[in-house]
Protein backbone atom coordinates (compact mmCIF):
# COMPACT_ATOMS: atom_id res chain seq x y z
CA UNK A 1 0.00 0.00 0.00
CA UNK A 2 1.07 3.44 -0.49
CA UNK A 3 -0.15 6.07 1.89
CA UNK A 4 0.62 9.89 1.02
CA UNK A 5 0.75 11.86 4.52
CA UNK A 6 -0.17 15.67 4.30
CA UNK A 7 0.66 17.96 6.59
CA UNK A 8 1.27 21.88 6.98
CA UNK A 9 4.51 21.16 8.50
CA UNK A 10 7.03 18.81 10.72
CA UNK A 11 7.08 21.09 13.65
CA UNK A 12 5.32 20.05 17.06
CA UNK A 13 3.71 17.45 17.97
CA UNK A 14 1.83 16.68 14.90
CA UNK A 15 5.26 16.29 13.65
CA UNK A 16 6.19 13.39 15.65
CA UNK A 17 3.04 11.61 15.48
CA UNK A 18 3.42 12.05 11.65
CA UNK A 19 7.06 10.85 11.90
CA UNK A 20 5.85 7.21 14.29
CA UNK A 21 3.42 6.35 12.86
CA UNK A 22 5.32 6.33 9.15
CA UNK A 23 8.06 4.30 10.77
CA UNK A 24 5.53 1.48 11.82
CA UNK A 25 3.77 1.84 8.35
CA UNK A 26 7.38 1.27 6.67
CA UNK A 27 7.60 -1.82 9.28
CA UNK A 28 4.68 -3.38 7.63
CA UNK A 29 6.16 -2.59 4.25
CA UNK A 30 4.11 -0.44 3.28
CA UNK A 31 5.11 3.04 1.13
CA UNK A 32 4.44 6.30 2.52
CA UNK A 33 5.36 9.61 0.95
CA UNK A 34 5.09 13.07 3.07
CA UNK A 35 4.28 16.35 1.34
CA UNK A 36 4.23 19.75 3.55
CA UNK A 37 1.99 22.71 2.48
CA UNK A 38 4.75 25.32 4.13
CA UNK A 39 7.04 23.59 1.16
CA UNK A 40 4.75 25.19 -1.22
CA UNK A 41 3.78 28.65 -2.50
CA UNK A 42 0.17 27.99 -2.18
CA UNK A 43 -2.54 25.04 -1.68
CA UNK A 44 -2.98 24.27 -5.83
CA UNK A 45 0.66 24.00 -6.39
CA UNK A 46 0.50 21.44 -3.45
CA UNK A 47 -3.04 19.55 -4.89
CA UNK A 48 -1.33 20.13 -8.38
CA UNK A 49 1.67 18.38 -6.98
CA UNK A 50 -0.17 15.53 -5.04
CA UNK A 51 -2.02 14.90 -7.94
CA UNK A 52 0.53 13.36 -10.22
CA UNK A 53 1.38 10.31 -7.72
CA UNK A 54 -0.44 7.28 -7.86
CA UNK A 55 -1.71 6.54 -4.15
CA UNK A 56 -3.87 3.90 -2.20
CA UNK A 57 -4.69 6.29 0.92
CA UNK A 58 -4.36 9.85 0.79
CA UNK A 59 -4.00 10.74 4.99
CA UNK A 60 -4.56 14.71 6.00
CA UNK A 61 -3.77 16.29 9.04
CA UNK A 62 -6.20 18.90 10.39
CA UNK A 63 -8.92 19.93 8.77
CA UNK A 64 -6.74 23.07 7.50
CA UNK A 65 -5.01 20.77 5.07
CA UNK A 66 -7.66 18.21 3.77
CA UNK A 67 -10.33 20.99 2.86
CA UNK A 68 -8.63 21.10 -1.08
CA UNK A 69 -9.20 17.62 -1.10
CA UNK A 70 -12.50 16.86 0.23
CA UNK A 71 -13.20 15.22 -3.24
CA UNK A 72 -10.37 12.69 -3.54
CA UNK A 73 -10.31 9.04 -3.88
CA UNK A 74 -9.65 7.15 -0.83
CA UNK A 75 -9.16 10.58 1.28
CA UNK A 76 -8.85 10.30 5.26
CA UNK A 77 -8.31 13.01 7.74
CA UNK A 78 -6.76 13.45 11.21
CA UNK A 79 -8.17 16.46 13.41
CA UNK A 80 -5.51 16.52 16.26
CA UNK A 81 -7.30 19.52 17.99
CA UNK A 82 -10.16 21.86 18.18
CA UNK A 83 -9.79 25.21 16.55
CA UNK A 84 -9.67 28.04 19.00
CA UNK A 85 -10.88 30.80 16.61
CA UNK A 86 -14.59 31.43 16.16
CA UNK A 87 -14.39 31.65 11.91
CA UNK A 88 -11.38 28.39 12.05
CA UNK A 89 -14.14 26.38 14.34
CA UNK A 90 -16.96 26.71 12.17
CA UNK A 91 -14.91 25.55 9.27
CA UNK A 92 -13.35 22.84 10.88
CA UNK A 93 -16.91 21.48 11.95
CA UNK A 94 -18.35 21.65 9.05
CA UNK A 95 -14.98 19.80 7.21
CA UNK A 96 -15.29 17.41 9.93
CA UNK A 97 -18.84 16.46 9.35
CA UNK A 98 -18.35 16.06 5.81
CA UNK A 99 -15.80 13.62 6.35
CA UNK A 100 -17.87 11.46 8.60
CA UNK A 101 -16.34 8.26 9.10
CA UNK A 102 -13.29 8.71 6.75
CA UNK A 103 -12.06 10.95 10.07
CA UNK A 104 -9.57 9.99 12.77
CA UNK A 105 -9.96 11.95 16.25
CA UNK A 106 -6.77 11.68 19.13
CA UNK A 107 -8.90 12.64 21.79
CA UNK A 108 -12.75 13.04 23.48
CA UNK A 109 -13.26 16.42 22.94
CA UNK A 110 -12.86 15.80 19.67
CA UNK A 111 -14.95 12.47 19.21
CA UNK A 112 -18.01 14.45 21.24
CA UNK A 113 -18.31 17.00 18.04
CA UNK A 114 -17.60 14.37 15.15
CA UNK A 115 -19.39 10.95 16.50
CA UNK A 116 -19.02 9.52 13.11
CA UNK A 117 -14.94 9.77 13.66
CA UNK A 118 -12.94 7.11 14.94
CA UNK A 119 -10.67 8.16 18.07
CA UNK A 120 -7.40 6.71 17.98
CA UNK A 121 -5.03 7.67 21.01
CA UNK A 122 -1.41 8.88 19.82
CA UNK A 123 1.36 6.57 21.34
CA UNK A 124 5.22 6.42 22.81
CA UNK A 125 7.84 5.08 21.65
CA UNK A 126 9.44 3.28 24.87
CA UNK A 127 12.59 3.14 23.23
CA UNK A 128 13.44 6.82 22.86
CA UNK A 129 11.31 7.65 25.90
CA UNK A 130 12.79 5.57 29.15
CA UNK A 131 14.21 6.40 32.43
CA UNK A 132 17.60 7.53 32.53
CA UNK A 133 18.28 6.83 36.07
CA UNK A 134 19.67 10.70 36.29
CA UNK A 135 19.69 12.95 38.98
CA UNK A 136 16.17 14.46 39.07
CA UNK A 137 16.04 17.85 40.49
CA UNK A 138 14.41 20.35 38.59
CA UNK A 139 10.37 21.29 37.43
CA UNK A 140 10.09 20.70 33.83
CA UNK A 141 7.50 22.47 31.77
CA UNK A 142 7.27 23.11 28.08
CA UNK A 143 7.29 26.53 26.66
CA UNK A 144 4.79 25.86 23.64
CA UNK A 145 1.56 28.16 22.42
CA UNK A 146 -1.05 26.16 23.57
CA UNK A 147 -0.11 26.06 27.27
CA UNK A 148 -2.99 27.48 29.42
CA UNK A 149 -0.72 29.49 31.60
CA UNK A 150 2.74 31.70 31.07
CA UNK A 151 6.23 31.31 32.07
CA UNK A 152 5.70 33.38 35.50
CA UNK A 153 2.64 31.05 36.93
CA UNK A 154 4.04 28.14 36.40
CA UNK A 155 7.63 29.51 38.14
CA UNK A 156 5.10 29.84 41.14
CA UNK A 157 4.30 26.61 41.35
CA UNK A 158 7.41 25.42 41.01
CA UNK A 159 8.20 27.23 44.07
CA UNK A 160 5.65 24.99 45.83
CA UNK A 161 8.00 21.88 45.10
CA UNK A 162 11.69 24.25 46.29
CA UNK A 163 12.25 22.88 42.92
CA UNK A 164 13.89 25.11 39.96
CA UNK A 165 12.08 25.44 37.00
CA UNK A 166 13.42 23.99 33.64
CA UNK A 167 11.92 24.86 30.76
CA UNK A 168 12.08 22.94 27.19
CA UNK A 169 11.58 25.47 24.31
CA UNK A 170 12.66 24.73 20.37
CA UNK A 171 14.62 21.71 21.51
CA UNK A 172 14.76 18.57 19.33
CA UNK A 173 12.50 16.02 19.65
CA UNK A 174 15.46 13.43 20.05
CA UNK A 175 16.84 15.67 22.98
CA UNK A 176 13.26 15.35 25.24
CA UNK A 177 14.26 12.32 26.56
CA UNK A 178 17.13 13.63 28.32
CA UNK A 179 14.61 16.47 29.53
CA UNK A 180 12.32 14.86 30.73
CA UNK A 181 14.82 12.69 32.82
CA UNK A 182 16.19 15.89 34.56
CA UNK A 183 12.72 16.45 35.91
CA UNK A 184 11.26 15.28 39.08
CA UNK A 185 7.95 16.96 38.54
CA UNK A 186 6.68 18.04 35.30
CA UNK A 187 3.55 19.90 34.43
CA UNK A 188 1.69 20.63 31.46
CA UNK A 189 -1.97 22.45 30.93
CA UNK A 190 -3.17 22.59 27.78
CA UNK A 191 -6.29 24.55 27.22
CA UNK A 192 -9.54 22.86 25.45
CA UNK A 193 -8.50 23.35 22.24
CA UNK A 194 -6.08 20.49 22.76
CA UNK A 195 -6.52 17.15 21.46
CA UNK A 196 -4.19 15.04 23.26
CA UNK A 197 -1.45 16.58 24.66
CA UNK A 198 1.19 13.75 23.59
CA UNK A 199 4.07 15.34 26.34
CA UNK A 200 1.90 13.61 29.48
CA UNK A 201 2.73 10.38 27.96
CA UNK A 202 6.28 10.99 26.87
CA UNK A 203 6.83 12.17 30.40
CA UNK A 204 5.38 9.31 31.65
CA UNK A 205 7.63 6.80 29.73
CA UNK A 206 10.93 8.67 30.92
CA UNK A 207 10.07 8.35 34.46
CA UNK A 208 8.77 11.36 36.08
CA UNK A 209 8.02 10.95 39.37
CA UNK A 210 4.83 13.42 39.55
CA UNK A 211 3.27 14.91 36.43
CA UNK A 212 0.51 17.73 36.86
CA UNK A 213 -1.81 18.49 33.99
CA UNK A 214 -5.59 19.30 33.45
CA UNK A 215 -8.19 17.44 31.86
CA UNK A 216 -8.62 18.81 28.80
CA UNK A 217 -6.86 16.88 25.55
CA UNK A 218 -7.14 13.38 26.35
CA UNK A 219 -7.14 14.46 30.28
CA UNK A 220 -4.24 13.66 32.84
CA UNK A 221 -6.25 10.77 35.04
CA UNK A 222 -6.56 8.57 31.13
CA UNK A 223 -3.22 9.48 30.46
CA UNK A 224 -1.48 8.36 33.76
CA UNK A 225 -3.61 5.42 34.01
CA UNK A 226 -3.65 4.27 30.30
CA UNK A 227 -1.67 1.77 28.16
CA UNK A 228 -0.43 3.80 24.67
CA UNK A 229 1.79 2.41 21.75
CA UNK A 230 2.32 3.26 17.62
CA UNK A 231 1.72 0.06 16.95
CA UNK A 232 -1.80 0.10 18.12
CA UNK A 233 -2.43 3.54 16.61
CA UNK A 234 -1.13 2.09 12.96
CA UNK A 235 -3.07 -1.32 13.26
CA UNK A 236 -6.03 0.47 13.87
CA UNK A 237 -5.70 2.89 11.05
CA UNK A 238 -4.72 0.43 8.76
CA UNK A 239 -8.34 -1.64 9.82
CA UNK A 240 -10.10 1.80 8.28
CA UNK A 241 -7.78 2.19 5.11
CA UNK A 242 -8.67 -1.42 4.45
CA UNK A 243 -12.26 -0.75 4.66
CA UNK A 244 -13.20 2.72 3.54
CA UNK A 245 -16.08 3.77 4.84
CA UNK A 246 -18.87 6.30 2.77
CA UNK A 247 -18.93 9.37 4.16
Amino acid sequence: MKIIIIAINMTGGVGRVISEIKKEFVKRKHKVKIFLRDDYESESELKKEVEKESYDVLYTQDWSCCKIFLFSKNHFSCFHGNNPGKLGYVLQTLIGKFIGKNLVVVGPSLKKRFPKSTMIYNGVDKEEFCDMKLERKYFGWIDKKTEMYDEATIKKEAEKYNLSLLIAKDIPSNEMNKFYNKCKVFASYPPYSGGFNLCWIEAKASGVPIILGNENGIGITKALNEKFSWEFHVNKLLEIFNEPQTI
